[in-house]
């Protein structure tokens, strides 16, 4: 039985994660943000690249507006606490760049399981493999 060493990718047209969230945009040079009203899907993908692509798109266009490439360690998608919503930011540790999105299901019961996920799959992209931490060469 022959096996690879090597993790193979999964396949590139399934989404990691996904959920309905709207973008949230700053007012200014303020600290405050206001809901974008378009009805918007916030998804994970590892693209044919191989590499992590973070998306926002508009649902009722599906017009994809924000591909971002996101290396391990490079952002975390953090809960809002200031916020009396269901405000969520994706802060990126090597720059000021904060992007701001707002949960559009009904239910907030999955919020903080969807954001662990997230973060999970977007600073261990070795998890989408499947592969093992035990392997050693």
């Amino acid at each position: 039985m022959a096996t690879s060493l090597f993790p193979q990718p999964m396949q590139h047209n399934r989404n990691l994660v996904e959920f309905k969230a709207g973008k949230c945009l700053r007012e200014g040079d303020t600290n405050l943000v206001k809901p974008d009203t378009r009805k918007g899907l916030l998804y994970l993908k590892q693209g044919e690249d191989s590499l992590m692509h973070f998306y926002w798109k508009d649902r009722k266009t599906n017009t994809v507006e924000d591909d971002l490439i996101i290396f391990p360690d490079e952002a975390e998608f953090l809960k809002v606490d200031e916020s009396d919503g269901r405000v969520y930011v994706l802060k990126f540790k090597s720059s000021t760049l904060r992007m701001f999105f707002w949960m559009q299901d009904k239910s907030s019961e999955q919020d903080e399981e969807l954001r662990c996920k997230l973060n999970d799959l977007l600073n261990n992209p070795t998890a989408v493999y499947g592969g093992t931490d035990d392997m050693a060469f």
